[in-house]
């Protein structure tokens, strides 16, 4: 890649003004930032202190992304490329495992709750419904038995 200006020299970067590329002689660091001489001439950079972004934009753009699994969104909106994609894929793992361990946890917790009460219906049932029939044959008193010789 070569300079915008002069094609002959290898670029160094990009300005983060304009976003072409420049060599070392139109490179300028202004604020930590390298921009090239042109934008710094034009007056197209930004003062010191404020940005290109409305940070209520970016604010919004980053908490709905968030709510629905795109946490990073507003990063890559005011061009912070590298914490907006490592922020969508940590997110991204981070909810898939959340999800597995909550499922894990609650498939645990119903688990160890309707076991035994499965077990205790699994057991009684038969019991009672047999304790029914035998004393329905033996001429005991039942439920049944009670309500059949009422009619």
């Amino acid at each position: 890649m070569n300079c915008y200006l002069h094609p002959t020299n290898e670029a160094i970067g990009v300005c983060t003004s304009c976003g072409k590329s420049i060599c070392k002689e139109c490179a300028v660091e202004l604020q930590g930032k390298m921009i090239c001489r042109e934008c710094l001439q034009t007056g197209k950079v930004a003062p010191q202190g404020q940005s290109k972004y409305d940070p209520n934009t970016a604010f919004l753009i980053e908490l709905v992304g968030g709510f629905f699994g795109l946490l990073g969104l507003g990063h890559l909106y005011v061009g912070n490329t590298q914490d907006g994609i490592i922020r969508l894929i940590g997110w991204f793992i981070y909810n898939i495992a959340a999800y597995v361990v909550i499922t894990l946890l609650l498939s645990i917790f119903i688990g160890l709750f309707c076991c035994p009460v499965q077990l205790v219906i699994q057991i009684g049932v038969p019991i009672w419904s047999a304790t029914t029939l035998k004393n329905q044959l033996t001429g005991g008193t039942s439920s049944t038995a009670v309500i059949s010789s009422g009619n």
